[in-house]
């Protein structure tokens, strides 16, 4: 044997320190997963949504033209509900909503109001020249739309993941709003 290649001693203490922090590793993941799963199973209880939920459905990453509004979907996420609003507090008419840039494209939206309610909104401009936008707002624009006409304002829960068509949206459609106030 060389000089170079000496045979080490078994030296227990640094068995041990090794043992040490490798069970301590160990354990400090098994508590992070045990307190991760307590965490998300008290949050899933809590919060009993409907089948509908935003955050279930698969989003696809095929381009859509433009989304159209479900029949009767409710949105996902709890509000304070509305003050109670008169109904045919609006004249009769379409109404379009400026422009509000969205930071990825802009937003507008034209709402439609019959006998005095809000018929429909319907959105003329969303951002939908990138793939995620496309993707995002094919999820997005139904539930803000069907959101708007059941709550008859623009007071709509944000959706999570599209705050900023949110925002634009409920911006663009309080203006067209303003103009059919009776």
């Amino acid at each position: 044997m060389s000089k170079r290649q000496q045979t080490r001693a078994f030296n227990p203490v640094r068995t041990l320190q090794k043992f040490a922090v490798s069970t301590f590793v160990v354990f400090t993941f098994v508590a992070y997963a045990v307190h991760e799963q307590l965490v998300n199973a008290g949050s899933a209880a809590n919060a009993a949504a409907p089948a509908n939920n935003v955050a279930t459905q698969p989003l696809s990453d095929s381009p859509q033209a433009a989304p159209t509004a479900p029949a009767a979907q409710s949105s996902s996420v709890a509000s304070n509900p509305a003050p109670a609003q008169p109904a045919g507090q609006y004249k009769n008419g379409s109404y379009t909503g400026p422009e509000v840039d969205a930071f990825y494209g802009l937003v507008k939206v034209q709402a439609v109001v019959q006998n005095g309610k809000l018929a429909n909104v319907q959105f003329l401009e969303y951002p939908n020249d990138r793939r995620t936008s496309v993707r995002i707002n094919s999820v997005a624009v139904p539930y803000l739309q069907s959101e708007a006409v059941q709550a008859q304002s623009a007071n709509v829960d944000f959706i999570s993941g599209a705050t900023l068509t949110s925002e634009a949206f409920v911006e663009s459609l309080q203006a067209a709003l303003d103009t059919a106030k009776n």
